[in-house]
Formats: C-alpha cells, structure tokens, sequence
C-alpha cells in the first residue's frame, strides 16, 4: 500500500470533499466522506464530451447513507452482499447486527460505505484513504484502506482490511462499481461454479459448472439479474455499443464475483468479491466454498482491482 495502515498522514487542505484525478485523457473524482467511493471515473474526448465508465455521481447530490446513491465505486468491507438475518455465530459467540430495514431483514454490503474514510495522501493521480472501525455492533477494531491510482487507460484500487482487534475477526470484502451501460453492450466473464440463491437473495448452494457453462456472454437489457459465481476468472467485460470497452481485472483473493443488473437496465455491477452472499451463516454450518475467512490479530488481507477503458 503506498500509507501504512498504522501511521495516519493529514491529507493535504485538510478537507474531505470532492478529489480530483487526472492522468492523460482520464479522469475520476473522489468522495472520501461518503463511504470511500470513487464518485465518476471516465475520459476526456479529443473532439470534446467524455466517455463515462461508471454511474457519475453529481458533485451536488445529497449522500444519505440507508439510501445509498447507485453510482461510481464503492468497498464493501467487512464483507459483501448479505448476511441473513443481520446475524451470524462466531467463535461461540451469537454476533448480531442491525437490519438493512423493516422490508429487508438482512444486512448489506459491510457498512464501511456508508461512513466517512478519511483521505490521508492525495496527489495529482493518486490518492489513499482510509477507515478505521471502533467496535460497535461488529465487535471487532479494523482499518480499511483505498490507495487509488489513475493511469491513462483506467483506474487501479489497491484494497486492505487489517484486524486492529485482540481477538480473530471474520472477513470479507470486495468492490461495487456501478458501470454505464446501455442495451445491447456485450457483458463477459468466467466462472467454475454458481450458488443457487433463495428469493431474499441469500445463498443456498453451489452448482460446478462446465468450461461452456462458465463462460458468459450476452447482451445487456432491460431484464433484473442478480447471480453468484465462484471460480472467477478474474478479468470481466462490457463491450460497449459506443466502441469502447470497460474491462475489469483483479486476482487472488477475489475468487468470488456477483453479476447484478436491476430492471430496466440502468446499470450493471460486476463485483469482485472474497465470498458469497451468507458466507459467516455458510461455514458455520460447515458449506464449503464459501470464501468466508478469519483474520489473526493484527493479519490482513488485500487484493488489487483495475479498471480499465479501451
């Protein structure tokens, strides 16, 4: 990482609005306050206009954290997608956590993009930020830490979590970018198994697939979707009407990838993600597969997630 998670640096004005990237013809913009989320990423046109590569979020728009804006990039830390019931058993121990809402019992997506990060180094294509957790409901101390860094052809997040806590944590995390789309962009990616999902979007139980199976390529619409894969191959796409093409690339130990579109289409999310949704529930009961993991005190675990446009 280019901070240490131990050290924190003031960021350089002290402020915590919207950051500015730039590197060639790209572009990103940074809303640290707003749960570390890259806030617009696209590129600059020679004839003028800009091809987006994400959702842009408005400079002006409002940041309530239930409701969260389906736009940009944002981490998904301590863990990803749902935990079913907003509780899980740990080392002995009931951990319960508050519901998403009355309608939707579980809880979503980690909570650390809902809180403000703190930007700690900033530079003209660059920048760090970070979260750091005081026990609460999820009992264990944690940081979480950003370092983005924009080239000419895209966007690199570097992503850690750290167990500050004297005691084991489970763990998960990932990234959810929200990528322009429009129908008829061609979306790919590879995967080895997907997990049969229950109508509240939990999972139940994974299915391996076969080399054609696993490989998906089809044209976005209008139709809701919401599937989990493991196995990843680490590189998916979306090969744009408009000629351009959005890839996405990352590695061990993001083995785990959810494909997510809602109806209508206005969107697509192709996260890569350590473990399914209700991974803790999962290995509790002893399912195998799960990406669920456990961090030492004072261990951690990253990944490196590019995205890039050809």
């Amino acid at each position: 990482m280019a901070a240490s998670l131990a050290v924190q640096t003031p960021a350089p004005d002290g402020s915590e609005g919207v950051r500015t990237l730039a590197a060639g013809p790209m572009r990103a913009k940074v809303r640290a306050a707003d749960g570390g989320r890259v806030a617009a990423l696209w590129r600059e046109e020679p004839k003028g206009g800009r091809t987006d590569v994400l959702v842009p979020m408005r400079d002006d728009q409002a940041f309530v954290p239930e409701q969260w804006p389906k736009a940009g990039c944002y981490p998904l830390a301590p863990w990803s997608n749902r935990i079913r019931g907003a509780r899980f058993p740990f080392e002995g121990e009931d951990v319960v956590l508050p519901p998403q809402s009355a309608d939707i019992p579980h809880t979503m997506h980690g909570f650390s993009h809902q809180r403000p990060w703190t930007v700690v180094e900033h530079g003209p294509a660059t920048l760090t930020m970070r979260y750091r957790h005081v026990p609460d409901a999820w009992k264990w101390a944690f940081e979480a830490e950003q370092h983005l860094a924009l080239d000419g052809a895209g966007l690199t997040i570097e992503m850690r979590v750290r167990n500050l806590s004297d005691r084991a944590m489970p763990v998960g995390f990932g990234v959810h970018p929200f990528l322009a789309v429009a129908h008829g962009d061609t979306v790919r990616f590879s995967a080895q198994g997907q997990w049969q999902a229950d109508e509240t979007g939990c999972a139940v139980e994974r299915r391996a697939l076969d080399p054609a199976q696993g490989r998906h390529v089809a044209p976005h619409g209008p139709r809701a979707v919401t599937d989990y894969f493991d196995g990843f191959g680490g590189v998916a796409s979306v090969a744009r009407r408009d000629g351009s093409t959005v890839v996405i690339e990352t590695g061990a130990p993001l083995g785990h990838f959810i494909f997510h579109a809602p109806e209508g289409g206005a969107y697509v999310c192709l996260e890569p993600v350590s473990h399914v949704a209700d991974a803790f529930n999962l290995a509790a009961r002893g399912v195998e597969g799960s990406g669920a993991r456990v961090l030492k005190p004072q261990e951690s675990i990253g990944a490196v997630v590019r995205i890039g446009l050809a």
